[in-house]
């Protein structure tokens, strides 16, 4: 029920803007700016699904995670569709964030409100720095922040040894993420 207050609110809001620039510029320019909004949305939109293709194959060729440029063509990608929907709020909002900083500033937003949603579905968004790549994942449950110790097998501290393995960060069970 909320959704669909949300979008009758957006339809009227939209409707009242393109009577107001009508009014100032006439409803067949209305119409032809709605239509290169349409051509310019799809513009960007092709631009971003190229930009993050191109990001995922230089990244699969050199082994390591896809840096930026994914994260950016999604916020291309998104002002894509923005400028496409027809509706001059739409595209003033899918033209904001092609401008860099406000992008970067929506993708931080994005993440923030992706996080709060995932506690409330009993997730955990955990970051980790692996081989000099951060790699972000979601997990079921609630995570404690601490290092990994990874068991490392010595002469002295087998299953025989006086020696507590406990004790000993070397000898410790290893504590490793879920491949």
């Amino acid at each position: 029920m909320r959704g669909l207050a949300i979008f009758v609110a957006y339809v009227v809001v939209e409707l009242l803007v393109a009577i107001w620039i009508a009014s100032l510029v006439g409803w067949l320019m209305v119409i032809g700016l709605t239509i290169a909004g349409f051509v310019l949305g799809i513009l960007v939109f092709s631009s971003a699904g190229t930009q993050a293709a191109t990001a995922m194959r230089e990244a699969s060729a050199t082994g390591k995670a896809p840096e930026g440029g994914v994260a950016s063509s999604a916020t291309r990608f998104v002002a894509g569709i923005l400028i496409m929907v027809p509706g001059f709020v739409t595209d003033i909002v899918g033209l904001l964030l092609l401008i860099p900083p406000i992008g970067k500033l929506a993708r931080r937003l994005g993440v923030l409100g992706f996080t709060r949603w995932a506690r409330k579905q009993n997730m955990s968004v955990v970051t980790t720095n692996v081989d000099g790549t951060t790699v972000t994942r979601v997990v079921p449950g609630d995570v404690v922040v601490g290092d990994v110790i990874r068991r490392e097998d010595s002469p002295t501290a087998g299953p025989g040894s006086s020696e507590d393995s406990s004790q000993n960060p070397k000898t410790r069970p290893a504590i490793l993420p879920d491949e």
